[in-house]
């Protein structure tokens, strides 16, 4: 998905300097970023922050979103900021390349991340109950729980579905009150899918690994990232109920970007 889509795109962006060259370097769960940037205006800085890095055809990701609190103070009129090796987890990094999102798509991203999220804590239901260790059956009370756990995801994607119902595709746009009700699921969707991956880590933590590595293990380190950006997704790109209302002297109540 980062691949195909600049989901950073909307973001305010920094401007990174030649004089001391970025760098992002691969580290576990994510990369360490160095170099130094120039932030946009405190005007147009909000609570997510796009740090680029210099085009290279690396093929690797080169466009990291930050939450602006993390970044050390700035200093000069330029409002430059000197990183050494901060950390940004893997789900927040992607591609300039990518197609850019606007505003505008916040809905279809929403969507893509939680349906994401909810087909891998589901899969990780499917593991939690199938036999692992070279054929050690599951017990009955983890198969169980596997069970509880995957109809709460089912209800879940449901919701996702009802809310999405008749319309066309969420990057099409949808209604004012789908958005809403979107708004509301996702976060809600994502409490859901934590709840599971920790419940299943749990059940995964007493079984017998004596004959190996669980394979609960490499799947929750697979699905790190998606579950890293639905944590954040509705703040990375705010629903529309977030944004700031226009003053009385203009006459109207209409809503702008915030």
């Amino acid at each position: 998905m980062t691949g195909t889509w600049n989901w950073a795109a909307p973001l305010p962006a920094a401007v990174c300097h030649r004089d001391l060259e970025a760098t992002a370097r691969p580290t576990s769960g994510g990369f360490t970023l160095s170099g130094l940037w120039s932030l946009p205006a405190p005007e147009q800085t909000g609570p997510w922050l796009a740090l680029p890095l210099p085009v290279s055809g690396s093929g690797d990701p080169d466009l990291f979103v930050v939450a602006s609190q993390a970044l050390p103070k700035s200093s000069g009129a330029a409002r430059v900021v000197r990183l050494d090796d901060l950390y940004v987890p893997v789900g927040f990094a992607t591609y300039a390349a990518g197609a850019p999102l606007c505003a505008d798509d916040a809905a279809f991203l929403w969507t893509a991340v939680t349906a994401l999220a909810l087909g891998t804590a589901r899969r990780i239901t499917d593991v939690l109950a199938a036999p692992y260790g070279g054929g050690a059956a599951s017990t009955p009370h983890t198969a169980v729980a596997a069970a509880e756990l995957a109809a709460v995801l089912h209800d879940e994607r449901l919701s996702l579905a009802a809310t999405l119902y008749e319309a066309p595709s969420a990057r099409q746009g949808l209604s004012v009150a789908a958005q809403e009700r979107l708004a509301v699921l996702v976060p809600c969707a994502e409490k859901v899918v934590q709840h599971v991956v920790a419940s299943a880590y749990e059940h995964a933590l007493t079984a017998d690994w004596s004959s190996g590595r669980h394979p609960l293990v490499d799947l929750i380190e697979a699905g790190t990232p998606i579950f890293q950006q639905a944590r954040c997704t509705t703040e990375v790109l705010p629903p529309r109920a977030r944004t700031s209302t226009r003053r009385v002297e203009h006459g109207d109540d209409r809503r702008i970007s915030g």
